[in-house]
């Protein structure tokens, strides 16, 4: 069993995107810690096909990769493959649940959700440990979880569902809706199909997300594997920064090295500038005594301007 305590957050301890809801909720549990940066949701069938599994689980690695949280409902399928794609990533993944902790539906995602949040992720729920889920508290879920979103994805889902209820919440919401198109034949994911026919974006690569979060200042950086951090651990793990980089080009490099960047490459996948560039201005700012390099050749502020 994990040992992260749980905790109940009311009032101002609740997350502030809840307010979004016509009926927040009073009380939600907590195990673990709720990302500050950008979340995206992830859901679908609790029974999905070989490739739907497959999609969702390589969408939440990469949207790992890059430092945004992964949210899911912690059930069978689509679900359970996003949660455990994040992990696959040494990424934040939390499941917003319909029952508490020592009660975890389903049973045999218990070991999942205990990793889940012995790895730095989260179990929020709406009932408190000792309680099970009830048919009644999977709408409510799945309301939470959508508002707790900067982002929606339905992957696979047939026209009835609980996935289609969330889709229905996010666009309620005003949260950015996509969904995954499927063949016209394919019955699970036919509530796809109807989706996008009601307006939701068409989801086909990680990039399609990345920019709509851009588009909310959310800015992605590249994460630094598990193991780069346990060789290098001096080294801050690359994040999503929730600011835009400023106007200026020098400050947006030196904005950039603040936010985790150590290489010039690093720099122009953040900035958008071309190499020569970012080379010309990381020399001028090194001259300048503005940033330095570590002993390995890593870009950092110098603690005096810290």
């Amino acid at each position: 069993m994990s040992e992260a305590v749980e905790r109940c957050l009311t009032g101002s301890t609740l997350p502030s995107r809840l307010a979004d809801l016509a009926a927040p909720p009073a009380r939600l549990f907590l195990r673990g810690e709720l990302p500050r940066g950008p979340a995206v949701a992830i859901v679908g069938t609790r029974h999905p096909s070989a490739e739907g599994s497959e999609f969702a689980r390589g969408l939440a690695k990469d949207l790992a990769n890059v430092g945004v949280a992964v949210l899911s409902g912690g059930a069978e399928g689509i679900d359970t493959e996003a949660h455990r794609g994040a992990l696959e990533a040494d990424g934040v993944t939390v499941v917003v649940a319909p029952a508490g902790f020592e009660r975890p539906f389903p049973r045999k995602n218990a070991a999942l959700f205990r990793d889940i949040v012995d790895r730095g992720g989260a179990y929020l729920s709406l009932v408190e440990g000792s309680v099970a889920a009830t048919s009644g508290g999977f709408f409510p879920r799945n309301a939470c979880l959508v508002a707790l979103a900067h982002a929606v994805v339905v992957v696979e889902a047939p026209l009835r569902s609980g996935a289609r209820n969330a889709a229905a919440n996010a666009r309620r919401l005003g949260r950015p809706l996509f969904a995954v198109p499927y063949h016209p034949t394919h019955i699970k994911g036919r509530g796809c199909l109807a989706e996008l026919q009601r307006g939701a974006r068409c989801l086909a690569r990680v990039k399609d997300l990345l920019r709509v979060l851009a588009e909310q200042n959310l800015h992605a950086v590249p994460t630094v594997p598990r193991r780069a951090a346990q060789e290098h651990p001096n080294q801050e793990s690359l994040k999503f920064s929730e600011t835009s980089p400023p106007p200026d080009a020098r400050a947006a490099v030196r904005w950039a090295v603040e936010c985790g960047a150590v290489t010039a490459d690093e720099i122009v996948h953040m900035l958008g500038l071309s190499a020569g560039r970012v080379s010309e201005l990381v020399l001028t700012l090194r001259l300048e005594g503005v940033l330095v390099t570590d002993p390995s050749g890593r870009l950092q502020i110098p603690k005096v301007l810290i």
